[in-house]
């Protein structure tokens, strides 16, 4: 066995000493600190006597079908991922590249406003204008998986979930995962390159450790929460500009008033403006997965990767069945009335 091939089976293994990843150790330790906070300032379960470690890790919630499925999920699902998928993307040509030579081979002006000595505050403004962009792809792609037949039977993977737990970011299908990625990729490169085209490239993302700061800080102060049993709602105003952890368990809810709701990874802004936003006033109970019991069909790692292609065959297998007999039911009536005739 290679050094490579090595690393790569190590790799599930190795994702929380990642900083790029989401359950990296350190964003772990933010999400039980503002836990353990909550759990300091809730009497309420003073009263019931619960333990911090039944409130940090239940067993009803870790122990539960649906987590383990995600737990055996998460090791095949990373490492397809980093074989095939990552490097897939990472193959694409440079766009930012592409856009920024197209503008300058039809303007004739190279960097019209270039930043030759460049300051703090450059720095900041790239790194937020890049964090805006990324965010905005994201919600694009979240809400096209939602609203897209195709799309939503490979995120209802996602979805799927019955219990929330930190892994669930990992229970993505690779397809789902690869669109996300792609047009993320694509939007950001072509943001990049009207930056560059515009103000040259001596201004860099600010970065720590290797991740941009601002999902650096959206990871380390609480992004876990998103997915788990903890209930943490922002003050109402805050929820318009910034996704809290209770906004996203509403996306996860099967109930029907909120459902198709809070795209959003880190603003909830996109939502405010184009109207896919919901505020919870107080604390919702709220029951996760797939509506009618669909959930069902992903008790497995196995359905969990194979179950949206049966979807998606039996659907156009439907639709090209349902042509034929209109088909057919239009020849019929043209015979009758060639022989009526």
């Amino acid at each position: 066995m290679t050094q490579l091939e090595s690393m790569h089976i190590l790799y599930p293994l190795r994702i929380p000493f990642l900083p790029s990843s989401e359950i990296y150790w350190l964003y772990i330790l933010g999400a039980l600190s503002i836990a353990l906070l909550l759990y300091m300032l809730d009497g309420n379960n003073k009263t019931q006597q619960q333990s911090l470690l039944q409130y940090l890790f239940p067993k009803e919630i870790y122990l539960h079908p649906s987590a383990i499925t995600e737990y055996k999920y998460y090791f095949a699902a990373s490492l397809l991922n980093i074989l095939l998928l990552i490097p897939a993307i990472s193959s694409l040509p440079n766009l930012a590249d592409i856009t920024c030579d197209y503008l300058t081979k039809i303007t004739h002006i190279t960097a019209p406003f270039a930043i030759a000595h460049p300051h703090w505050y450059d720095y900041g403004i790239l790194s937020v204008f890049l964090a805006l962009v990324g965010d905005f792809a994201y919600y694009c792609y979240h809400y096209l998986a939602h609203r897209n037949s195709l799309f939503w039977e490979f995120h209802k993977v996602h979805h799927s979930a019955e219990v929330l737990t930190p892994l669930t970011i990992y229970r993505g299908h690779p397809i789902d995962l690869g669109l996300s990625l792609l047009i993320n990729t694509l939007m950001l490169g072509f943001a990049t390159g009207i930056w560059v085209y515009l103000f040259g490239n001596q201004v860099s993302q600010i970065l720590i450790y290797g991740v941009s700061c601002e999902l650096f800080l959206f990871y380390l102060t609480g992004s876990n929460l998103r997915h788990s049993h903890i209930w943490l709602n922002y003050p109402y105003g805050i929820s318009y500009i910034v996704m809290s952890p209770a906004q996203h368990h509403i996306h996860h809810s099967i109930e029907p008033k909120p459902y198709d709701k809070n795209f959003g990874y880190i603003l909830s802004f996109w939502d405010w403006v184009f109207g896919t936003l919901y505020i919870p006033i107080g604390y919702e109970k709220i029951s996760f997965g797939l509506a009618k019991g669909e959930s069902q069909m992903y008790k497995s790692t196995t359905n969990l990767f194979v179950q949206p292609f049966k979807a998606v065959w039996q659907s156009y297998a439907q639709l090209f069945s349902e042509h034929q007999i209109s088909k057919n039911q239009v020849l019929t009536n043209q015979e009758e009335y060639e022989a009526e005739q």
